[in-house]
């Protein structure tokens, strides 16, 4: 995306709030951290360049507002960020979903934060797109512990040194598998003093960036970390998806079962819901019922999703 791109969608952005949902400038200002005199400076460039007359122009390549309102009024989240779908290629649906996070959390990053990070290709996307912004003293920390037998890109440990030299920051390592044989494993690791730090300091984090995982369609199987029989015992438990590890049914409740419970090294779901803003990064037709189910348990606090996602799941609620 051309900085011009960029600069024409806040734009749009921004008359959007200002003359559809009746925000005042002072409200906008605050949203987006810049001064009253700027918003009234932008809607200004916004009417002069004919995106504003009687209405918002819209096309094909800006956010999908009103499904974003929508999906904002009906779940109660704090954001919703749908991009348009401009591609059936699940690898360039992934870069579109990591450029909207990217754009979002330059917005609200700022000094002095611990950014918590999960696992997955849509996570390392995000962290490996992140610009320097200028802010200081941040602590990039994982949520779980490694996925796989090897440190490749999906690893958390992997995704928070990438994003921490994007942005400057200081990047702790979790150095433990997600998945341990037993309780008791667990347990002696949690009492490790390096790995409770790590927990504990994610714990304390400003922000959590994390995927959604789906039972139908699982990195997780498609790396070896699940086998088929695996994924059949969580079907049976009622399981749809995760966020972080963490399982959870049509609902968005979180489920126990006797594969995983007691045994993972990661934030708890309870843990995780004590963030301040947990960011959701997740598309593709094969993850509605995650993403559906996450929503109606209000496991985010901001999704960023695509077109067809947000349709999909808005149709159960004409």
């Amino acid at each position: 995306m051309t900085i011009n791109d960029t600069r024409t969608r806040k734009l749009i952005e921004i008359s959007y709030m200002y003359y559809i949902d009746g925000m005042s400038q002072n409200q906008i200002a605050k949203e987006y951290s810049i001064s009253r005199s700027m918003v009234s400076m932008m809607l200004n460039e916004a009417r002069a360049k004919g995106i504003v007359k009687i209405e918002i122009k819209d096309s094909g390549d800006l956010y999908c507002f009103d499904l974003q309102r929508k999906l904002e009024r009906i779940f109660g989240i704090k954001k919703a960020i749908v991009i348009p779908m401009l591609s059936k290629d699940i690898k360039n649906n992934i870069t579109q979903l990591a450029d909207a996070a990217v754009n979002y959390l330059t917005q609200v990053i700022d000094n002095n934060m611990i950014i918590a990070v999960s696992w997955g290709r849509t996570v390392y996307e995000i962290a490996n797109r992140m610009k320097p912004n200028g802010k200081t003293n941040l602590t990039i920390s994982p949520l779980v512990g490694g996925i796989g037998n090897e440190m490749n890109i999906y690893h958390a440990n992997v995704i928070s040194d990438t994003m921490s030299k994007r942005l400057g920051a200081v990047s702790l390592g979790l150095y433990a598998p997600v998945f341990v044989s037993t309780k008791e494993v667990r347990d002696i690791i949690f009492k490790d003093k390096s790995i409770k730090k790590v927990l504990e300091t994610s714990q304390n984090a400003d922000i959590a960036i994390v995927g959604i995982g789906s039972i139908v369609s699982s990195t997780m199987e498609d790396i070896g970390v699940l086998e088929k029989e695996d994924i059949c015992n969580l079907k049976d438990n009622g399981i749809i998806g995760d966020i972080s590890t963490c399982f959870f049914d049509k609902n968005g409740q979180s489920v126990k079962n006797n594969i995983f419970s007691d045994r993972t090294v990661a934030l708890s779901i309870e843990e995780l819901e004590k963030i301040p803003n947990i960011i959701a990064v997740a598309g593709g037709k094969k993850k509605v019922e995650a993403i559906h189910g996450a929503l109606k348990g209000k496991l985010m606090d901001v999704l960023v999703t695509d077109e067809e996602v947000a349709k999909e799941i808005l149709k159960k609620y004409e």
